[in-house]
């Protein structure tokens, strides 16, 4: 058994994960994991700054207390591939030891993203984003949600690496392969359109309608492709704020 964690018994830290098979556990049981989930249903229903002041803050001050100044190079993991990926993410001769934990912490940075998101807070929404992929790098739905922060600052480049990295990490950490690579593929497109790289963004929807057969947002964004390939002065695909891949 691969142990990832080397800082059980500390009686002021938040409980590690001591094995691949207890990261890759039953998540819907630990209560850190259940706080970010009633906080990402409160940000639905439109409770924004009461999510983030209340179960959010509440996670994050927790991990941030007992690991951000820790020795050990420290990931947040959705389950036992992602795990055991990270684990192998050192150099063999870094001296820092590599802790795995579970997947609470780095999905309350990406609720918080989210929620800056629903407020078009594009900056906030990074920062929040990339301390996520800090503790996940290969997680696709933080990917996805840092993409869209970029998208909705027309920052084209940006947008569209992490909608690729989403794609190529949807079957390592998505539980719906199929649809969070539709989404990934959607963002891509969105991105290629605005960049005016039609045969790129045609590519893309034409990809993900290969997985989700008669997906609309796909077919719609086709047809507005087919109307710009025949301008001689490509317009624009969309505004800042429009729907999420």
């Amino acid at each position: 058994m691969l142990l990832l964690a080397a800082c059980t018994g500390a009686p002021d830290k938040p409980p590690a994960a001591a094995s691949i098979e207890s990261t890759a556990g039953d998540t819907h049981g630990d209560a850190d994991v259940q706080l970010v989930v009633k906080a990402a249903q409160m940000i639905r229903d439109g409770q924004i700054m009461a999510a983030i002041d209340g179960p959010l803050d509440t996670v994050v001050a927790k991990y941030e207390a007992a690991y951000a100044r820790a020795d050990e190079i420290v990931y947040s993991a959705r389950g036992p591939s992602d795990a055991l990926l990270y684990s192998a993410m050192v150099a063999p001769r870094q001296p820092k030891k590599v802790l795995v934990l579970g997947p609470a912490w780095a999905m309350a940075y990406w609720a918080r993203g989210f929620a800056y998101n629903e407020m078009a807070r594009y900056d906030d929404a990074i920062a929040e984003l990339q301390k996520a992929l800090r503790r996940a790098p290969m997680d696709s739905q933080y990917n996805i949600e840092i993409g869209f922060a970029y998208q909705g600052k027309h920052q084209w480049d940006e947008s569209l690496a992490h909608y690729q990295a989403a794609q190529a990490y949807a079957p390592i950490t998505a539980a719906d392969v199929p649809d969070t690579t539709c989404k990934a593929l959607r963002g891509q497109g969105f991105a290629l359109t605005e960049m005016h790289r039609f045969d790129e963004a045609g590519a893309a929807y034409r990809a993900c309608l290969k997985l989700i057969p008669d997906e609309p947002r796909s077919l719609a964004e086709l047809k507005y492709i087919e109307q710009q390939a025949r301008r001689t002065a490509p317009g624009k695909a969309g505004e800042a704020g429009s729907p999420r891949p």
